[in-house]
């Protein structure tokens, strides 16, 4: 006994598996943008099948001159099922065309046959609505559109009013009636609810992937309009931060690890920066640019890049190189005047420019790994100073003499 039942399940497994491949997977040729609403139009292609088997039944058993009526059923059932067929392997355009046809033609048939309550007439909206909403070459769906509505129209002047060609009774009138009234609307409502549904998921994907690289109050005017976006900064301060021996420790591990230690590390500094409410601008190979006091001002704009920097060098000590070494860092921090923006058409970007942000990097370059080199600009912008700084004077390349502090 316990054989069979570990039998069946196999067998229903199986069999499972390969409906779910063949029947609920697209084929690799099935348009990429039909692919949100493929499984609600397959189910609604099976649901359409069983529905019919449903309504064949009621009227074999109900009405006296079913032969007719199940012989149109038949007919257009037939491609109903090719163009089910046609879905199912990735000619999508021409099932859904198909199918249209064969409904308007089904429709046309029942409500000649069994009258206007029957309520056979509301596919012709829905079928109308779904070639309008797939995406089709526009002035092929608007022609199968219009062309459904006129034979709708043709038919509510005709034969709205008159009686079944086939005697039917009333109740069974009103069981296809509301069998027609709730199958056009799962038909229709299904494909369209999972297609918006897709549509909400990817704009807010969009949306995600743009806050990533840019500050929401930038996105938002990016969104609104194509204008150029270039923003003075009056200010504000930027801080640099540089992995010490890196180049030492790129040659020494596989491709793969620098990956992923970077990934993770610069992960960690996301969160710090997230946490905060500054604003990263970008890396550039092993270098981590973050600013503070734009789009947005704030007050405390160096300070709040000293805390960030700090957090940066206990995490960084955190991680350890190929030798079993803490990572360094080396930090340089500025405040003053700049000017950002976005810049490009293709992998567009929102960046910093001028001389406060040269100087950062200029301090960066001349820092002390563990220590925060800070200019004189930014320590003066300081509302508190937990440790007594090392005081430098030193020749930059490019600026001259400048006063700079460790801390």
């Amino acid at each position: 006994m316990v054989v069979i039942i570990e039998f069946g399940y196999f067998m229903y497994k199986k069999l499972f598996l390969k409906l779910n491949k063949h029947i609920f997977t697209p084929a690799s040729r099935y348009p990429e943008d039909w692919k949100p609403a493929y499984v609600a139009l397959q189910l609604g292609f099976i649901a359409g099948g069983f529905g019919l088997l449903g309504r064949d039944f009621l009227i074999i058993r109900t009405v006296n001159e079913w032969y007719p009526v199940i012989l149109s059923e038949i007919f257009f059932g037939f491609f109903v099922g090719i163009a089910f067929l046609l879905h199912t392997f990735g000619w999508a355009h021409r099932a859904i065309i198909l199918s249209c046809v064969a409904g308007v033609c089904s429709a046309t048939s029942f409500t000649m046959m069994l009258g206007w309550a029957g309520c056979f007439h509301l596919w012709y909206i829905n079928l109308a609505v779904l070639l309008l909403a797939v995406p089709i070459k526009l002035v092929l769906k608007c022609s199968l559109a219009v062309f459904i509505i006129v034979i709708y129209c043709f038919m509510f002047l005709n034969f709205s009013g008159t009686q079944p060609s086939i005697e039917i009774s009333e109740w069974v009138q009103n069981i296809l009636g509301l069998s027609n009234i709730i199958g056009s609307l799962l038909i229709l409502g299904l494909p369209m609810a999972m297609y918006s549904f897709f549509l909400v998921q990817e704009r807010e994907k969009s949306e995600r992937l743009l806050l990533n690289i840019m500050p929401k109050e930038i996105a938002d005017k990016l969104k609104q309009n194509d204008n150029l976006i270039a923003i003075e900064n009056q200010s504000m301060s930027v801080l640099m931060a540089d992995i010490v021996s890196f180049t030492k420790l790129a040659n020494s591990i596989s491709a793969e690890k620098l990956v992923d230690f970077l990934n993770k590390m610069f992960s960690d500094f996301d969160e710090v920066v997230e946490k905060f409410g500054v604003e990263k601008i970008k890396t550039v190979g092993d270098a981590y640019m973050v600013v503070s006091g734009l789009p947005r001002e704030r007050n405390d704009h160096a300070q709040v890049l000293i805390n960030v920097a700090q957090r940066f060098l206990e995490i960084a000590a955190e991680y350890e190189d190929h030798e079993g070494n803490p990572i360094e860092l080396r930090i340089g921090i500025n405040s003053g005047p700049a000017v950002s923006g976005v810049i490009g058409k293709s992998k567009f970007a929102f960046d910093v420019w001028g001389d406060t942000i040269n100087t950062a990097a200029r301090l960066e370059s001349y820092g002390m790994p563990g220590k925060l080199h800070l200019s004189e600009t930014t320590f003066n912008s300081l509302k508190e100073n937990p440790v007594v700084p090392i005081v430098r004077e030193i020749e930059m390349k490019g600026k001259g003499l400048m006063k700079t502090y460790l801390i």
